[in-house]
């Protein structure tokens, strides 16, 4: 890269005024940037423009040069595919009129002549920014694909090579690049080059605000940039936000009490009252620690003391350390309980207080402020505030009273919403989700995600995090966060919001294209975590990337019970983006030899109900998982277990059911490849709650629906795949 060249070229633009830079200029930029561009030539005039043509050679393109033109179509500014000196006249010409006619007023300087370049892969390519996630790098398909279909791929810059091909692949339109209908494939190096060095270029010079290279023609060899623009921006484009005066060494003993916070030894609740049912004591009753209550109202400490739980006025009056308080006061008090904790060296405090800048009120965010004013110059880890907290079911650390106690898990949860957080620790443990550690996290006024993030992942016991969050203060904190995490354990992302609507209108399209969802989407992806959209969608991912094994490749080997089933768990499959392949020969020679073939088929999907009956007895249902689990072009076994024709029995003999789980798991813990069953409550909902609770008893991965089976699976894989993409 030539820097000075760069700055050279941007200092002369500003110094006239402008922050778009022309065609010209911006191709001399990435000439200057190491990208293989050609300068057209300029010509202010039409005897210029025929011997520049002539010079270059026909057949020509002319585009017209003024200031005040970004999007050179709109105003008749380009001719394509000049062949002579008359064409080129009279092109001229023609140009010089439109520009006059549609934008009256701008200044005609004359035309930028380039050589018109031979047919292949439209893409457009460029650079963006975000205000929390900083520079960013995007590719798409060009024509239609990005105008209508809006098939692009974005990352965080900068990227390298690597990363630029997953781009690629990430395209709709991949399989254009990589030759379709029998045209040759373009150059996917030369393109990850561009990407790569356009990534550079954004990270390293923030005057550049947007650049737009619509089309890069990309051929079996090298590619060509037909036109680009770029935006700059005086004095630089905006940094994304960090913490303004963070001090490290306050932060991580902040980190450490946070820590020490989840495994308290001591517990003290402030202010819970008889009207809220002593929500938070009756929440902490099994902490296996010191568990006080403070309170000064003497019409609730008679109830308070009811419980078996002792009750001191002040925070003085609690012996010893305090590692976690739990805040249950009315916000005005807020404050002053928050300088008490500070003042007594509590470690840290979980605020259920609302009212603060989420109410958008002058008190509620004056009283936040104080919050914020006092946290910053102490240790404390703040939690919250507008949250239920932390959740740690090893030592009794809870926030709901309905919350399991006394085992410690290895699934790390994070939300924004407290909702969300007590239903994911409420229904995990029926999904045989072990839950380590969860905070309910609500303004993150101190305390980021990012911290739970890195407090989580450091912990050994943790095998998968999965969060639910709104939004982020920090963007490139939380993506480094996120990226280390990802790096460590399965990690899944449930953002609220996607759906946020006007993003604002750009120089380039590169720039529009940068929508709020689409830059989100695109830093999970490139962190290395996986997406789900909702609650359902997270306790399936979550049970599939804890229980089950490593989903390292999307063949899969499909055992449904009837005819009709099989033909919809293909389709399910199939839409999922999953492979449902055909079997080996040797596979076949063996299923042939004992598969009953009437009202039955043994292709893949295997129609299996005629051949396993019982499940058990006939030792079929043994011999066809073997047969999958030895066969090369499965990566992974699903089953299903026919539930409306057989649960009814199951209620009356349990024996047969554990018989056949005890079978199947058996198979699950001797195979290497990832096996999931599919249990559909039918009609029979009670008893085949029952069974699912006995499958994962021993250890068994289970879904109700071939939807939600498939939908996980494809989650794991994707997590698993980008995973060993990474690593390499």
């Amino acid at each position: 890269m030539d820097p000075q060249t760069i700055d050279q070229i941007i200092a002369q633009a500003l110094a006239a005024g402008r922050i778009a830079l022309s065609e010209i200029e911006s191709r001399r930029v990435l000439a200057a940037a190491g990208i293989a561009t050609a300068i057209p030539e300029f010509a202010a005039d039409a005897d210029h423009a025929v011997k520049a043509a002539v010079s270059i050679g026909f057949p020509v393109v002319l585009k017209v040069h003024s200031p005040e033109v970004t999007h050179k179509s709109e105003v008749g500014g380009v001719a394509l595919n000049l062949r002579n000196e008359t064409e080129v006249r009279d092109a001229f010409d023609r140009i010089r009129r439109g520009l006059a006619d549609r934008m009256p007023g701008a200044t005609f300087e004359g035309v930028a002549i380039a050589p018109q370049a031979r047919p292949g892969v439209e893409l457009i390519a460029g650079i963006s920014r975000h205000e929390r996630f900083g520079p960013l790098v995007v590719v798409g398909l060009g024509g239609i694909f990005v105008e209508v279909l809006h098939d692009t791929a974005m990352r965080l810059a900068p990227i390298d090579r690597g990363e630029a091909r997953a781009m690629l692949e990430e395209l709709r339109g991949a399989p254009l690049l990589h030759g379709a209908r029998g045209t040759p494939p373009c150059d996917l190096d030369a393109i990850a080059d561009l990407l790569a060095r356009l990534s550079e270029l954004a990270a390293s010079r923030d005057d550049i605000l947007e650049m737009d290279l619509n089309p890069v023609v990309s051929y079996q060899q090298g590619l060509s940039v037909l036109d680009a623009r770029i935006l700059i921006a005086p004095g630089g484009a905006p940094k994304p936000a960090t913490p303004a005066t963070i001090d490290p060494e306050r932060h991580q003993r902040r980190i450490t009490n946070l820590t020490q916070s989840f495994d308290a030894k001591t517990v003290a609740v402030i202010g819970d009252k008889r009207a809220g049912g002593y929500l938070w004591l009756r929440a902490m009753k099994r902490f296996t620690g010191k568990l006080y209550s403070v309170q000064i109202d003497p019409n609730e400490i008679p109830g308070i003391e009811e419980m078996g739980i002792t009750n001191v006025k002040s925070l003085a009056d609690v012996p010893g350390p305090i590692d976690y308080a739990v805040s249950a006061v009315p916000r005005q008090v807020a404050p002053r309980i928050l300088k008490e904790c500070i003042d007594n060296q509590v470690r840290g405090i979980g605020f259920f207080t609302s009212g603060f800048s989420e109410t958008t009120e002058e008190l509620g965010i004056k009283l936040e402020n104080d919050l914020k004013a006092l946290a910053s110059a102490s240790d404390i880890a703040l939690v919250g505030p507008n949250c239920m907290g932390l959740y740690n079911p090893a030592v009794g650390v809870s926030n709901f009273p309905d919350l399991n106690v006394g085992v410690r898990g290895d699934v790390c949860f994070i939300s924004q919403s407290g909702t969300h957080s007590i239903n994911f620790c409420s229904q995990a443990p029926a999904r045989g989700i072990r839950i380590n550690k969860a905070a309910s996290i609500g303004n993150v006024l101190m305390l980021e995600a990012a911290d739970f993030i890195d407090v989580m992942a450091a912990d050994p016991a943790t095998r998968t995090i999965g969060m639910y969050v709104e939004g982020v203060r920090y963007g490139r904190r939380f993506f480094e966060s996120l990226k280390r995490a990802a790096a460590a354990h399965p990690v899944v992302v449930w953002k609220g919001g996607m759906t946020e609507a006007g993003a604002r209108a750009t120089f380039s399209h590169t720039g529009s294209l940068a929508t709020p969802a689409a830059v989100w989407t695109a830093m999970v992806r490139q962190s290395g975590a996986v997406s789900v959209a909702g609650l359902d969608a997270m306790l399936d991912a979550v049970e599939m990337l804890a229980r089950g094994k490593a989903v390292n490749g999307r063949r899969m080997g499909l055992v449904a019970m009837t005819g009709g089933q099989s033909v919809v768990i293909t389709d399910t499959f199939a839409t999922a983006g999953l492979e449902i392949p055909t079997l080996s020969a040797a596979s076949y020679e063996e299923l042939k030899s004992f598969f009953n073939i009437i009202g039955g088929s043994y292709r893949n999907p295997l129609d299996a109900g005629g051949t396993i009956g019982g499940g058990v007895h006939t030792g079929n249902l043994e011999r066809i998982l073997r047969i999958l689990d030895r066969d090369e072009v499965i990566d992974a076994i699903v089953l299903e277990v026919g539930t409306g024709l057989r649960a009814h029995r199951w209620a009356s003999h349990e024996d047969e059911l554990t018989g056949l789980l005890d079978k199947i798991a058996e198979f699950n813990h001797a195979s290497a490849k990832p096996f999931v069953l599919i249990m559909h409550p039918a009609h029979v909902e009670t008893i085949v709650a029952r069974a699912k609770h006995l499958a994962r008893e021993r250890g068994l991965v289970v879904f109700d629906s071939f939807e939600r089976s498939a939908a996980a699976i494809r989650v794991a894989f994707d997590y698993w795949s980008n995973r060993a993409a990474h690593a390499h």
